[in-house]
């Protein structure tokens, strides 16, 4: 403001009767009004962007939530894999299992004290899934925290306490656990062609629980092994296998094949049958042993049938494996851990 058109604005308030000093007053009051009014106003904004904070859709932010959610994965049993906190590449996990999610998480974890202490102060990552309420489906979590406290409850079981988290990432950990179960952990094993009449054959094995099985292509003298599984797909062995079946069944790279599956609820100890669609990834066969080995993964899972038409229902697994397969692997390998221990 110009000090000369300040003074005669001044100097004509006074000659209308009141004092220079109470203008100089008035003045005062009215500077120290707008500075607290523009201080008021950005820290207003400042709060403002904070609450705005533009956060991925897929993050989960409010704290009730991910308590709710930490919860949830609690009384579900949800298998849980931890790996040392990497931004770029990826780390082997551990599967382990939860203890508490309240104040704080807790883990027992296949380790070593001196193993678990390593992870003392680190920050982790973590991997769960929590199941819906439509049969079959779930959702994939993901986290980083820091481990603030082990305890060594035995020589090769450990307990680590983690911060609960800030936030939780909607994603899937695309690594599955691979076991090779002993064969009292499965009931039944076969591969089929997908045709008919193998798929009325397959299903009704699933829906009759297991009373009614197809027979096996290889004869009787041959025998399927479970080699290893994992929720993206598994490995047979087939003992005398005739080099014949190889041409007459097409066991050939990106083949489709029929798979049964009947495995042991480590839980209930009863059995869990399974039919998949799958594509086979790897086939040897090896002509001194007459003795096959085949690779497949899980494409297409038998989920009942339609209820308007009575047609089979096939869940397309899109790539991302069987979460209820990748599941009992888990527990089959902490239920052989444990009993290694004994």
């Amino acid at each position: 403001m110009d000090q000369e058109y300040a003074y005669q604005v001044l100097e004509s308030f006074s000659r209308n009767g009141l004092p220079p000093h109470i203008w100089y007053l008035l003045f005062g009051i009215l500077f120290v009004v707008a500075v607290l009014t523009i201080i008021i106003l950005w820290f207003n904004n400042k709060e403002l962007r904070k609450k705005v904070k533009q956060f991925p859709p897929s993050w989960i932010t409010d704290q009730t939530e991910i308590r709710q959610i930490l919860d949830t994965a609690l009384l579900s049993r949800s298998k849980i894999d931890i790996s040392f906190h990497s931004a770029s590449e990826k780390r082997k996990t551990i599967p382990c299992s939860i203890l508490e999610s309240d104040p704080e998480l807790k883990l027992e974890l296949p380790v070593s004290g001196k193993q678990s202490e390593i992870m003392l102060e680190k920050n982790v990552d973590i991997f769960f899934s929590i199941p819906t309420r439509h049969k079959g489906q779930y959702i994939f979590y993901k986290f980083t925290s820091q481990v603030i406290a082990c305890d060594n409850t035995g020589s090769h079981i450990s307990q680590c306490v983690i911060n609960t988290p800030d936030h939780l990432e909607q994603t899937q950990h695309r690594e599955y656990l691979r076991i090779s179960p002993p064969s009292r952990l499965y009931d039944y094993v076969n591969i089929l062609p997908e045709m008919n009449p193998f798929t009325k054959e397959c299903i009704e094995y699933v829906t009759t629980n297991g009373e009614i099985a197809p027979e096996d292509i290889f004869g009787e003298d041959s025998q399927i092994i479970l080699g290893d599984i994992s929720g993206g797909g598994l490995s047979l062995e087939i003992t005398k296998f005739e080099s014949s079946k190889a041409k007459d069944f097409n066991f050939a790279r990106g083949k489709n094949f029929l798979i049964l599956l009947g495995l042991v609820d480590t839980g209930s100890k009863g059995i869990l049958r399974y039919l998949f669609l799958c594509k086979i990834r790897r086939f040897y066969l090896d002509h001194v042993q007459n003795k096959a080995q085949i690779g497949l993964s899980f494409e297409n899972l038998f989920s009942g049938f339609d209820e308007e038409t009575g047609n089979p229902k096939w869940l397309n697994l899109e790539g991302q494996g069987c979460k209820q397969i990748d599941d009992w692997a888990y527990n089959v390998y902490l239920e052989l851990y444990r009993e290694g221990l004994d």
